[in-house]
């Protein structure tokens, strides 16, 4: 008796779309729960910030996180734009140690300028999921006027004494 070749790539293709339903059913049971975010762990879990009845955060909420990662979660935890001082605030209840306002402003736009899930609507800050339609502002080009670029660009130029000199130089050598 011949012992039974196993077709692993069917089996693989078997396990891969029993894998796609159960993670449909898993989104489709956030979605009955009321969890929002189809994507996101609950609440309250490794990943999201569970707010107290009283409006107040947890005091280890942002344990772990950075500025940004925390303010990221806290407002799509709140689901409306807040400014710096509030953002601040909220940080600070969350376990993260204070900073001052002028670095919380500058880590969220550079946050907003790298990775752009954050953005600054009229002095609040909100989550760039929320405007679609919001336009960046094009950072302006800088055209450097130095010396240098001059120089660059002159030589690009063809120089007829330069052509007049090589010309010479090729008849002295054909007529040595």
């Amino acid at each position: 008796m011949s012992t039974p070749t196993i077709d692993y790539e069917a089996v693989i293709a078997d396990l891969e779309a029993k894998r796609a339903h159960l993670d449909s059913m898993i989104a489709g049971l956030r979605a009955i729960a009321g969890m929002g975010n189809l994507g996101a762990p609950p609440s309250g879990g490794p990943g999201g910030v569970k707010p107290t009845f009283d409006g107040k955060i947890e005091p280890d909420a942002f344990f772990g996180k950075s500025i940004p990662d925390a303010a990221v979660v806290h407002l799509s935890n709140m689901r409306k734009k807040l400014s710096t001082q509030q953002l601040m605030a909220a940080l600070e209840s969350g376990g993260l140690p204070h900073s001052k306002y002028n670095t919380v402003y500058a880590i969220l736009r550079r946050r907003e300028s790298q990775v752009g899930d954050i953005v600054n609507m009229q002095g609040e800050w909100g989550l760039a999921s929320w405007y679609p339609n919001h336009v960046k502002k094009a950072k302006k080009d800088v055209v450097s006027l130095s010396p240098k670029t001059f120089e660059a660009d002159a030589s690009d130029e063809e120089d007829p004494d330069v052509d007049a000199v090589y010309e010479a130089a090729r008849e002295a050598r054909s007529l040595a």
